[in-house]
Order: structure tokens, then C-alpha cells, then sequence
């Protein structure tokens, strides 16, 4: 009976409305806080580091703390532009994506706009195999939920998709 498990529990209870599991969740962890410490959740070490810093990122699953947190926003904001919002079945409050959203974010956070197609355009990623590419070996590890996402299946003779079951 762990506080995973819990939180688990709560967050597939068919019979709560989204926002009460959140509530459920965050006063679970207030509670835990206070048996150990005494003393209130810090939601601002949930923080990226750097100017502008939110708990809302390029990334809605999250971007981590401190610098790796603030390079990861960045990414978001700049060539791994990720088209990720939340929908009426996530345990999530619905929360729809928007490109305007997004340049907005990354131009008030970073002083950049971002550029989803930069790296499709750049390395001809949407048509490997009319530019002759040779000698690529794309990996996937289908037990990551990015995974989704990635290239599957062989090109070509030599650009090679090599997927881990377990990976």
C-alpha cells in the first residue's frame, strides 16, 4: 500500500471527475510532506531553471528540474516542437495544444519561435530513401511511450528501423 499505489487508485477511479483525482493526489502529497518535514510542498522545485521558468513547458507531460529541466523547455521551443494536450479522457485537466500557445511560450521564455518542420526540412526525415540515405540505423524501445512516434519499419536496404520489445 504505497503512495504509487494510491495515487494509482485515485487516478483510475471511473467514478471521480478529473479534478477531484487531483485534488485526491496533491493532498496525499501535502499529507506525506507534513508527516516527514512539517512543512509545505515546494511546488517551485518542480521549477526548470532560467528566466520565465513555469510549471507550464513546451513539453505538457513535463520537462524536469533545474538546468536539465530549462534544456529540455528549450528543445521543446526550438527543433523537437511537440504537439502534446491533454483530452477528456487523461487524468489530466482538458487542456487542448495551440501553436499560439506554443509561440507564445517560447517567445516569452526563450526569445525564440518555434519551428516544427526545421528538422523534417533540414535532414529530409519524410523521405529518407528518395535522397540515396544509407547506413541508418533508427532504434525504438517499445516499452517507452515515445516510441509511438518513431520510424518502425525498414526504409531501405540500409536505413534499418531495430525495435526493442523490451527496451
Amino acid at each position: 500500500n504505497t503512495s504509487l499505489f494510491r495515487a494509482c487508485e485515485t487516478f483510475q477511479n471511473q467514478n471521480l471527475q478529473p479534478s477531484e483525482k487531483l485534488a485526491i493526489f496533491l493532498q496525499g502529497i501535502v499529507v506525506e510532506t507534513e508527516m516527514r518535514t512539517n512543512t509545505c510542498f515546494n511546488m517551485t522545485s518542480q521549477l526548470p531553471s532560467g528566466g520565465g521558468a513555469t510549471i507550464t513547458s513546451g513539453d505538457w507531460s513535463g520537462v524536469g528540474t533545474g538546468l536539465n529541466g530549462e534544456m529540455w523547455d528549450f528543445q521543446t521551443c526550438t527543433l523537437n516542437v511537440e504537439h502534446i494536450g491533454f483530452g477528456p479522457d487523461s487524468m489530466f485537466p482538458l487542456r487542448p495544444w495551440t501553436q499560439e500557445w506554443m509561440f507564445r511560450h517560447c517567445q516569452d521564455r526563450f526569445g525564440v519561435a518555434p519551428d516544427p518542420y526545421k528538422l523534417v526540412q533540414k535532414w529530409n526525415f519524410d523521405d529518407l530513401s528518395s535522397i540515396n540515405a544509407t547506413r541508418i540505423l533508427l532504434t525504438n524501445g517499445l516499452n517507452d511511450g515515445w516510441s509511438v512516434g518513431g520510424i518502425k519499419y525498414n526504409i531501405s536496404d540500409t536505413v534499418l528501423a531495430l525495435n526493442f520489445e523490451n527496451g
